[in-house]
């Protein structure tokens, strides 16, 4: 066993325990008061230097490490969602409609077993390590809060960041590592067609949004299919539409919305002006108009590749090569991690929570999954060996 390895266990099982309190008291985005408090007292007790930014909720912390070089900043979320658990520990939420199944709460536990050692191991470093607890990245709002609050105007600026996110496809004891493209970007399109209403049974007397709508929302989907390239895939999904009362009554207007998600910022921008023009002119020539808002979201999760070749080589030293896996495509869904890497490199790499207990199968965000807690020491020893590979 290394010495990281020994270090790391000796501190195990209380980042086990600290992430089971937080696990029952879970709380929604920018409501994190309790859990910000628990991460500022814990630092404090570890002698990490807390940097004020007036957050709401959430940290910021420092590990100085009185030399030159880089500095690299961790980052972990720490909000929960709002729905019942349903997992059965002994530690599940005791707030009723809100749980941890997206795993912050590991995330939360791994950051500070990764704080605690690192500041212990300062010595043998060079350059800083900055600590970024960051708020509400389930209304994808919290990576944008933290920068707007400064987190690239702060000395050291941050040259690089790094973070983590549980994988109950992936094997306890694993990580998932990927080049380029790793998750998509979420953007949010409300379109409104303005017809003209009237009586049901006279149609030739209107003009009906709701016919036009279901032609364009048709129509709509040839934006990926006939102007997109195989090769880059994208995802135009509407789930909602909201028009008329009545069965025999033709609406003035027809209301729907869906979600936008790409790996490409190109095809982002591609996507998006295809969709404000073939509104506009589909609704031109059915005689209607259109108010076409599109919300910008979160920017696709494109990795750096050598940071990625940082982390890999980590891994081998610490948990074998058998234990990485190299995966073959992105992650539809989204992170704000993203947001990040609008200003400085870096990866959110996957540690792996599955094992042989069916509830660890099952996918987060699941009312019933439960993330294996081994996944704490596998994140732990890779960051901190990255860390003291990269600022050696």
């Amino acid at each position: 066993m290394s010495d990281l390895e020994v270090q790391i266990s000796k501190y195990l099982e209380e980042a086990i325990q600290l992430r089971r309190q937080i696990h029952q008291n879970p709380e929604l985005g920018m409501e994190e008061h309790m859990t910000t408090q628990l991460i500022q007292k814990r630092l404090a007790q570890y002698g990490i230097e807390l940097e004020h930014w007036e957050l709401e909720t959430g940290v910021s912390a420092i590990i100085r490490v009185g030399k030159p070089g880089q500095t690299i900043a961790l980052r972990a979320d720490i909000d929960a969602l709002p729905m019942e658990e349903s997992s059965g520990l002994p530690f599940a939420s005791q707030h009723k409609g809100v749980c941890h199944s997206c795993g912050h709460d590991i995330h939360t536990a791994y950051l500070l077993l990764v704080a605690r050692v690192l500041q212990e191991n300062r010595a043998s470093l060079v350059g800083n390590v900055r600590l970024l607890f960051q708020p509400a990245e389930e209304l994808g709002s919290g990576a944008k809060y933290m920068v707007e609050k400064g987190a690239f105007t702060q000395q050291p600026v941050m040259d690089q960041i790094v973070g983590v996110h549980v994988a109950t496809e992936l094997p306890v004891g694993h990580i998932g590592l990927i080049k380029g493209p790793a998750s998509a970007s979420c953007d949010t399109i409300r379109i409104t067609v303005h017809g003209f209403g009237g009586h049901g049974a006279h149609p030739s007397r209107c003009i009906d949004p709701i016919i036009i709508s279901a032609y364009l929302i048709a129509q709509l989907q040839t934006i990926v299919s006939r102007e997109i390239s195989p090769f880059q895939p994208a995802v135009l999904t509407f789930g909602q539409i909201s028009g008329g009362k009545a069965p025999n009554v033709i609406p003035e207007s027809v209301t729907f919305s869906g979600t936008l998600r790409t790996f490409d910022h190109e095809v982002r921008d591609q996507i998006k002006e295809a969709v404000r023009r073939t509104c506009q002119m589909h609704c031109q020539s059915m005689r209607a108009t259109v108010d076409v808002e599109i919300e910008d979201g979160i920017p696709p999760l494109i990795h750096d590749a050598s940071i990625v070749d940082g982390l890999e080589q980590a891994a081998i030293k610490t948990i074998g090569v058998q234990n990485i896996i190299y995966l073959a495509q992105p992650n539809s869904s989204s992170d704000d991690f993203s947001v990040y890497l609008n200003h400085c490199p870096g990866v959110r790499y996957r540690v792996g929570t599955r094992t042989d207990d069916p509830a660890t199968q099952k996918g987060a965000h699941n009312p019933g999954v439960v993330f294996d807690e081994g996944a704490l020491k596998t994140a732990a020893l890779v960051t901190c060996q990255y860390i003291m590979d990269t600022l050696k």
